[in-house]
């Protein structure tokens, strides 16, 4: 056999063995998904006493209809409370959620203002509301998202019935205008159905902060984010990954659509890149084998897929694999986009599916590459990776 023959044989047999693992985390997720049921609410009366958590930095544009969904849940107002904890902005953020206090006489939600010095950001914000909070379960969503009168309600009673120490909510787009933000919302609900799956199958690897409940004493026990203050995002990913070590069998999601959130896709494409080189840049904070396991899978069977796609430009034996990869990803990733797009009644978005792949393969490449080097600018703020 010539050189060029083994590195031929090698190559593909790497391919085949990436595709393999991904056909194999694929199918999981799927089997996890459709085999989950939808849990429903009954209304019981409750007790427990919740604090909501809303982090917020140059949100003037949201904080107001943020903050209208949450005065108009249908909870107990004496067991509720609100804390805007502000991370130092520079707009007029503060201002709004003062006025939309005093305007509507409103007891049950107060502020708390930042200095700039600290490093951690929306973690330190978090963390200062859950000191001076009064409730025994913490429940956090962002200043950019709007929620349903019984989202909170709906979040104690699966608490009260199941007594997770950290439950995770779904999340999706509205008000996608453009192809650009519906295909963000399509790719944005693939990153959700994910870490809800991988919860299902007993590894939880990612969640979402804008719909995250946990109990606080759950919260102090792991101690809270200490240990991961050096890194501006993760506020969510590292707490769940302290949780499921110390908690492995109490962690949960909920698949109520009335437990859901909603927030709105980012406006342009470097907004875009911005958001998710943020969320990239934790990456290398990660000790959990799970995550970093599942991360490697999908990043390389991508990977192989652009590879033996422009290998089989000069050597056509390459083909045959890039054509089996390519359709490989069309065919698994669809049954779990489609479930979980009608599940939170956005089935309009796989009109899009198609091209959200192929463009897909090279974001993940690229993202991946310089989500981890140099620093980014999130909401007027420099922040190292």
């Amino acid at each position: 056999m010539t050189i060029q023959s083994i590195i031929t044989e090698i190559l593909l047999y790497f391919f085949l063995s990436i595709s393999a693992f991904y056909i194999f985390l694929l199918v999981a997720y799927n089997v996890a998904w459709f085999r989950s049921k939808t849990w429903s609410a009954i209304r019981k009366q409750p007790s427990t006493r919740v604090s909501v958590i809303v982090p917020a930095r140059n949100e003037s544009e949201n904080i107001i209809k943020c903050l209208e969904g949450m005065s108009s849940q249908d909870y107990p107002a004496v067991l509720f409370e609100i804390i805007v904890a502000d991370d130092s902005s520079t707009d007029n953020t503060v201002l709004l959620v003062n006025d939309f206090i005093q305007k509507h006489s409103l007891k049950n939600i107060r502020l708390i203002e930042l200095s700039n010095s600290k490093i951690s950001h929306k973690k330190q914000a978090i963390t200062e509301a859950i000191r001076v909070s009064e409730g025994d379960l913490i429940v956090t969503t962002d200043a950019d998202c709007i929620v349903s009168p019984r989202w909170v309600s709906t979040i104690v009673e699966y608490y009260e019935t199941f007594e997770p120490v950290i439950m995770v909510g779904l999340v999706r787009f509205y008000d996608e205008k453009t192809i650009f933000q519906k295909l963000q919302s399509l790719e944005f609900l693939s990153l959700i159905v994910s870490g809800i799956t991988s919860i299902k199958l007993g590894f939880p690897i990612i969640c979402n902060g804008a719909n995250l409940a946990y109990s606080k004493k759950a919260f102090d026990e792991v101690g809270g984010y200490e240990s991961n203050q050096k890194y501006a995002s993760g506020d969510d990913v590292f707490l769940l990954h302290k949780m499921k070590k110390k908690f492995p069998h109490r962690i949960t999601f909920i698949k109520n659509y009335e437990a859901l959130v909603k927030t709105k896709p980012q406006k342009s494409l470097l907004d875009f890149i911005s958001q998710r080189r943020r969320w990239i840049s934790k990456s290398s904070g990660y000790q959990d084998p799970g995550i970093i396991i599942t991360a490697l899978i999908i990043y390389l069977f991508n990977l192989s897929i652009l590879v033996s796609g422009i290998l089989s430009i000069f050597n056509p034996v390459y083909f045959q694999m890039f054509l089996f990869a390519l359709l490989t990803k069309l065919f698994i990733d669809f049954p779990l986009l489609a479930g979980i797009s009608c599940f939170v009644k956005k089935k309009n978005l796989l009109l899009y599916y198609l091209p959200l792949q192929l463009v897909y393969i090279l974001y993940v490449i690229i993202i991946g590459i310089t989500g981890n080097i140099g620093s980014y600018t999130w909401k007027g703020r420099k922040c190292n990776r």
